[in-house]
């Protein structure tokens, strides 16, 4: 397809999920060919790269905010999206607009088939393509600071291409093993290879089997390491109601007190302490003030994440798609469920370990509803066997959802989880008409 018949937004998002998914290897020549034919804008910035198993979007969300509010113009690169795809490239918090999203569509398109010319074999997959035109749009916008996700992984992953200021680890689980497994040692190792020459790096909960690995690495990358629990901690934290939450952030030297986030769950503690330490990292100690991190810690939390969508009934919505993104999830609730009946409503994509997820869900639930998603990926009713007592399949999602908020009462709450796609599809179903 040519640039010139790409005339539309739409018709620039189709094309980019058109794109193959994976190269035959895992080499980052590819990313790195279109790159240099920029001139290389991911180093006309300064950049922050972030990677763990969970809380990635969170950790980029919060230290958006708090350098927003420390004056800075920050991009910041989320993967995936939850309610429109111009969340994957934002700028001071806001989405690509439409026009400069078609606009670098095109550019980058042009740009393939440049190269294509001396090199036909030449091609990218899609979150090559979406990498690239992120590094060149942050550049064009000359951010102060690029937040950058990463896909999956870490040390292969299209994103891996730059020197960042520092890198964050959010922690370490059993996630996408097929690709950058099968172990959790493997995963550690692909993880690490974030942790750059002489730069920063933030680790959050590292399980103790692999904590050895992300050690040795940077040592060997002379890489001052910032742990969670030794070098900075979480203190009193206190459980207000299901919209707030307070907590004492402190190393050595600082102190914050009485630091609030929109959210009963702890893992977003967890999540918003590793942005201020970064923050601190990045920040002359001159512009570091206690308003500042209140502020840019206590608005509204990203969507999909333990997000509140209704009081009354009790409904939580949570993209959680993975073993550890569940068993913190279990843990968050907790903290609320007290007498409630719990109805889980669960859809997941069929590559995840459906299994093993259930029977966590079962021992925390008294009733779940499964169903699936109008995708290729999801998982359908013949993926599931031997369903529990306390477990049924219905399709299509939307009746599945009316009939799990329809068996709600005072005394019950809904937790609904399993993907990302499924939290946007619950969202996208819920926004008010135009």
């Amino acid at each position: 397809m040519k640039s010139s018949e790409i005339n539309t937004t739409a018709q620039a998002i189709a094309y980019i999920h058109s794109l193959p998914r994976l190269h035959p290897d895992k080499s980052l020549q590819y990313v790195q060919r279109a790159l240099t034919a920029l001139k290389n804008p991911q180093q006309k910035i300064k950049t922050v790269h972030v990677t763990g198993t969970n809380g990635k979007g969170s950790v980029c969300y919060y230290l958006t905010n708090l350098l927003v509010n420390s004056g800075f113009k920050v991009g910041t690169f989320a993967s995936p999206y939850v309610k429109t795809f111009n969340e994957r490239i934002q700028i001071n918090g806001k989405p690509i607009d439409d026009a400069k999203l078609l606009l670098l569509t095109q550019k980058i398109m042009n740009l393939v088939t440049q190269i294509q010319k001396e090199n036909p074999d030449f091609y990218l997959v899609e979150f090559e393509f979406l990498t690239v035109m992120m590094f060149e749009y942050f550049a064009h916008e000359k951010v102060d600071f690029g937040i950058v996700e990463v896909g999956i992984g870490g040390e292969h992953d299209k994103t891996n291409v730059i020197t960042p200021e520092l890198a964050i680890i959010t922690n370490i689980g059993m996630d996408h093993a097929q690709l950058i497994g099968p172990t959790l040692s493997d995963i550690a190792q692909e993880k690490a290879g974030i942790i750059k020459f002489q730069k920063p790096v933030i680790l959050g909960e590292i399980p103790s089997k692999v904590q050895s690995i992300i050690d040795t690495r940077a040592k060997q990358q002379q890489a001052p390491v910032y742990q969670l629990g030794k070098h900075f901690k979480i203190e009193q934290i206190q459980l207000h109601d299901v919209s707030r939450t307070s907590f004492t952030w402190n190393n050595q030297t600082l102190s914050f007190k009485d630091l609030q986030i929109a959210s009963f769950a702890p893992t977003q503690v967890i999540d918003a302490a590793l942005a201020v330490q970064a923050y601190l990292i990045l920040c002359p100690q001159a512009t570091v003030s206690n308003v500042i991190i209140q502020k840019s810690l206590a608005v509204d939390n990203l969507p999909g994440r333990t997000q509140i969508i209704s009081r009354d009934p009790l409904i939580i919505l949570d993209g959680a798609h993975n073993e550890p993104a569940i068993r913190a999830l279990i843990t968050n609730l907790g903290a609320i469920r007290q007498q409630r009946r719990v109805v889980v409503l669960y859809a997941a994509m069929v590559d995840k370990q459906r299994q093993n997820i259930l029977e966590q869900l079962e021992a925390f639930a008294d009733e779940i509803i499964i169903t699936t998603l109008d995708e290729a990926r999801a998982a359908k009713s013949s993926d599931y066997q031997d369903l529990k007592p306390q477990e049924h399949f219905i399709q299509p999602w939307p009746v599945a959802f009316a009939q799990a908020v329809t068996s709600l009462d005072s005394e019950s709450m809904l937790v609904i989880c399993g993907s990302l796609h499924f939290a946007s599809a619950i969202l996208d179903l819920l926004k008010p008409e135009n």
